[in-house]
């Protein structure tokens, strides 16, 4: 790692890995300390602000505020040598060093209602239910009146650690919703002539506009008390740190029953190769996906990417209020996949993260086929 710049008095970090993502030390320390441990009586926490936010089966990890990035590091060094603290590291925030243009290709196919992208000409009339999907996304305005019967179960404010309406509000509409608002439209919308792919499925909205490494653990910890199936990450993490490693595996073991939470996350636009990576997409707890357009695929490759997603998609637009907006790259992929996974764990609820892994895989040479997959459950399902 070599030092990139200092921002507002914080270092920031870089490695030929990140590529234009750096690393910036702040005014956070994230923490591994056992269950029992009462952190009201650790010295070194004495007058600061501290939570959980995520709680392995043995341990438990923390954030904890400090006033500068130098301080951080003296925390670090008085938590490591507490008793009942087995670890402690920066929380760092990833941030870009520099608007890279990047080379993903243009998708040569127009822009469609999702499942025509897909080729989904049968699929179960309840796509979905009895599923709950964990979107953590920059924003959601809710404003597509095509999501109406969305069941959303949570509408939490990770940022801000405040719950959100689950109905419209103009202060919804303020934030940058674009992103958030066409992944639910490709999952959840009831149009008619752009059908979701698993619209009764049951939503956990978790809003998260900054890559705090704590900010993700406790979107996933909340994501994993709402009993979330699918956690949908249409999104680049460049950087893997222990605490998220950790909580991973243990949404891997312990999510759903034991069956295993599916992680469902962005390949990347941009020319890189996932074997051996730091990024969340080359976790091996994680599902990774990847884009195509009529046989050109974006430039991300390794053999961890599970699958390849026809995209565009055309999908709601909060600014007009219509369904005008093209939804492309691998965030499109992902909530795809994220709505297909949904579906076929409707039919097939028993199925666990490997499996549907495996799944995955075996329909995905490389391009998904959706429509193939499902029929094998439901014949499977069938004929037993």
């Amino acid at each position: 790692m070599t030092l990139y710049s200092l921002q507002q008095g914080e270092p920031v970090y870089t490695h030929s890995a990140l590529a234009n993502k750096g690393l910036r030390l702040g005014k956070r320390v994230l923490f591994r300390h056992s269950k029992t441990l009462d952190l009201d009586q650790v010295k070194a926490l004495s007058g600061r602000r501290f939570a959980r936010v995520f709680e392995l089966e043995k341990a438990c990890w923390s954030v904890a505020i400090s006033q500068s990035a130098s301080e951080s590091l003296s925390l670090i060094e008085q938590l490591r040598g507490t008793e009942g603290i087995t670890l402690a590291e920066p929380d760092l925030l990833q941030v870009r060093l520099y608007r890279d243009s990047g080379n993903s290709p243009v998708s040569r196919a127009p822009a469609t209602a999702v499942r025509q992208q897909l080729s989904l000409t049968t699929w179960p009339e309840d796509a979905g239910r009895g599923v709950k999907i964990a979107v953590i996304d920059s924003a959601f305005s809710l404003s597509d009146p095509m999501l109406d019967s969305m069941a959303v179960e949570i509408h939490y404010d990770i940022d801000n650690r405040r719950a959100l309406p689950v109905k419209p509000a103009p202060a919804l509409l303020a934030l940058d919703t674009l992103h958030g608002d066409a992944s639910l439209a490709a999952i959840w919308s009831r149009h008619p002539d752009y059908p979701g792919i698993a619209p009764d499925a049951g939503a956990i909205l978790l809003r998260r506009d900054k890559n705090w490494t704590s900010d993700i653990l406790m979107s996933l910890q909340l994501s994993y008390l709402a009993g979330a199936d699918l956690v949908q990450a249409a999104w680049i993490l460049p950087f893997t740190q222990q605490a998220l490693a950790e909580a991973l595996d243990y949404l891997s073991y312990h999510g759903r029953q034991g069956k295993g939470t599916v992680i469902v996350a962005a390949a990347g636009n941009h020319a890189d190769h996932l074997d051996n990576g730091f990024s969340l997409a080359a976790q091996p707890q994680v599902l990774s996906v990847n884009a195509v357009s009529q046989g050109v695929k974006w430039p991300v490759t390794g053999s961890h990417i599970a699958s390849y997603v026809e995209v565009p998609y055309q999908v709601y637009s909060s600014t007009t209020g219509k369904y005008s907006l093209v939804y492309s790259n691998t965030s499109a992929a992902t909530a795809a996949m994220t709505g297909v996974l949904a579906a076929v764990l409707s039919v097939e609820p028993s199925l666990s993260a490997k499996q549907l892994g495996q799944l995955v895989r075996q329909y995905s040479q490389p391009v998904l086929n959706a429509q193939n997959m499902i029929h094998h459950v439901q014949n499977n399902r069938m004929t037993h």
